[in-house]
């Protein structure tokens, strides 16, 4: 019975052609051919007999014993003939028929997500985004019970710079904004608030961001905004940095007053020594 050899890299349909004579040690060859692959015309022989068994191709040659021993691969003689493999990037042996492929010339490592350590808030301290600006409607004044207006200006900000050795962007948004009104009391909002002109509101609206006192005087006012880091390296792999970096705005001064109303029977220009004027 004829047996035909393991064709190299893919199951490939065989045809026999001839017999040839035997072997130096008695055994007996026979050719057979397969159809071209990848440009390869792959041609097959199987000796019989003798001391030795041989199977072969033109890709590759498997070397056992009579008995049918182990076959032991012997490197392919054309390795430009098989399959690409793109991206590998540890030299396996892409030389035998045990790993049909070869490696590209171009491949190279890929920098492994791993290799980078875990930024944390401290790795952040050279990256401080700049602070929030404060402003209070009305500008600067108030009235005791009547809700004071405060916005905060803090857009999303993009610093460049290096970290662990390679160029990165950190991208810093406002995640909250904590406002100190100066009376000892605080709010936190997911909001930097908006000016009642911009809303179209009418001044004393009350808004996510006002606050109301409840005693005239003299008030340092701030808001400190909270930003969530995120960190982008040269190499494409990003990192949202866990907690949250702070900045705070300059003080701002506000009057308080109280406010009374009477009826009187004349204006103060009318009567300028009425009540009230």
């Amino acid at each position: 019975m004829l047996i035909a050899a393991v064709a190299v890299v893919a199951s490939l349909l065989i045809t026999p052609i001839a017999d040839t004579p035997p072997s130096d040690d008695g055994g007996t060859t026979r050719t057979w051919s397969t159809n071209t692959f990848d440009g390869v015309d792959v041609r097959a022989e199987k000796t019989t007999g003798g001391g030795n068994e041989t199977n072969r191709t033109d890709a590759s040659q498997y070397r056992s014993n009579g008995n049918g021993g182990n076959s032991t691969p012997v490197p392919h003689p054309n390795p430009d003939a098989l399959p690409a493999v793109p991206g590998a990037v540890t030299p396996v042996d892409c030389k035998t028929v045990s790993v049909p492929c070869r490696l590209t010339p171009s491949a190279t490592p890929t920098p492994a997500a791993e290799a980078i350590p875990t930024v944390t808030l401290t790795d952040l301290a050279r990256f401080r985004p700049t602070p929030p600006v404060l402003a209070t409607e009305p500008a600067g004044v108030g009235i005791v019970g009547l809700p004071v207006n405060l916005v905060a200006t803090a857009p999303a900000q993009t610093l460049h710079g290096e970290l662990f050795d390679h160029a990165v962007t950190v991208r810093f948004t406002p995640h909250h904004f904590t406002w100190a009104p100066g009376d000892g009391t605080s709010l936190r909002t997911g909001t930097a608030g908006t000016l009642w002109s911009r809303a179209r509101e009418p001044q004393f609206t009350e808004t996510p961001t006002s606050h109301v006192y409840t005693a005239r005087g003299r008030y340092t006012v701030r808001v400190t905004v909270a930003y969530s880091p995120v960190v982008t390296f040269d190499t494409g792999w990003t990192q949202a940095v866990s907690g949250f970096v702070s900045a705070t705005s300059s003080t701002q001064s506000i009057r308080i007053y109280e406010a009374h109303t009477m009826l009187v029977a004349h204006t103060c220009t009318e009567d300028p020594t009425g009540p009230g004027c």
